[in-house]
């Protein structure tokens, strides 16, 4: 509720007074590797400690050799538990929950019919959890037992964030920086929209955020070369925003979530068990 009342605060008369300072400070994005990366943390959670939930809608389409075909679509919503270890530097445990819809109705479900091959394939619910958390540094962002693994494609060097400002609006973009240990190709890229008068506003720890992105997937992975999409791959187009509580998230997607598992509403530091990439790595 005190998230509410300070957004609704800012979107008043108190931040149309405040509003010539706030677009002082931001008239040109910081260089300087740490306020980048208080910036980015502020953006895409939270300076301050605590849970941070975006929801998600998309669409999952094959990309074949002659045609892209819509299949099913999806809803998530991804809660991280954010963290600061010094001065400089953030850590975030994130967990994605996705249930896959019909493009029709927008109701979930469990199964779907080929429209290639004609199989019928379950569509189990993607839970990733990393219980090792994600770490956000003036030299860079990593999971660490990735950098542990691949120490070449982590080095420590100045933060360069790949951002834009046009007028009080920030545009920046994100891909992942997985080694290839998944089948190929797999990459995730991701445009996130931000307000620079809440980003560099001290008062606030937390900015609001919309963002719209795509995932693509290899063709042999489950449950698409089941589905026959081979020799082609398929890809996951969605938008995003961060909501003021994880209580935000619709009705009916709260409620299969929280009887989905009991750690929805818990933060991945507390799993049992090796993280997800350290399960990848065991499995390679």
């Amino acid at each position: 509720m005190a998230d509410v009342t300070r957004r609704n605060t800012l979107l008043g008369g108190a931040a149309i007074a405040a509003l010539p300072s706030a677009k002082s400070v931001s008239a040109e994005l910081p260089s300087h590797p740490a306020q980048q990366n208080e910036a980015y943390v502020k953006i895409l959670g939270r300076t301050d400690e605590g849970r941070v939930t975006k929801k998600t809608r998309g669409i999952v389409m094959a990309v074949l050799p002659d045609a892209v075909v819509p299949l099913y679509g999806f809803r998530n919503s991804e809660s991280a538990w954010w963290r600061k270890i010094d001065d400089a530097s953030w850590v975030r445990f994130p967990s994605v929950l996705s249930f896959f819809t019909d493009l029709e109705t927008n109701t979930f479900i469990d199964t779907y019919k080929s429209p290639f091959n004609g199989e019928t394939v379950t569509l189990t619910p993607s839970f990733i959890r990393h219980k090792e958390g994600e770490l956000f540094t003036p030299t860079g962002y990593y999971y660490g037992s990735m950098k542990r693994r691949f120490p070449d494609r982590y080095p420590d060097k100045p933060l360069q964030i790949n951002w834009t400002l046009d007028g009080d609006d920030i545009r920046l973009q994100r891909s992942s920086n997985f080694p290839p240990m998944i089948p190929q190709p797999s990459l995730e890229s991701v445009s996130y929209f931000s307000s620079a008068s809440e980003v560099f506003d001290p008062s606030v720890h937390d900015a609001h955020y919309r963002s719209a992105g795509w995932n693509i997937f290899s063709g042999i992975r489950a449950p698409y070369q089941a589905l026959g999409i081979l020799p082609g791959h398929a890809i996951w187009h969605f938008d995003a925003v961060k909501l003021d509580s994880v209580n935000a998230c619709d009705a009916d997607y709260l409620e299969r979530a929280r009887a989905y598992t009991p750690l929805f509403d818990q933060s991945p530091e507390l799993d049992e068990g090796p993280s997800f990439f350290e399960r990848l790595m065991a499995n390679r």
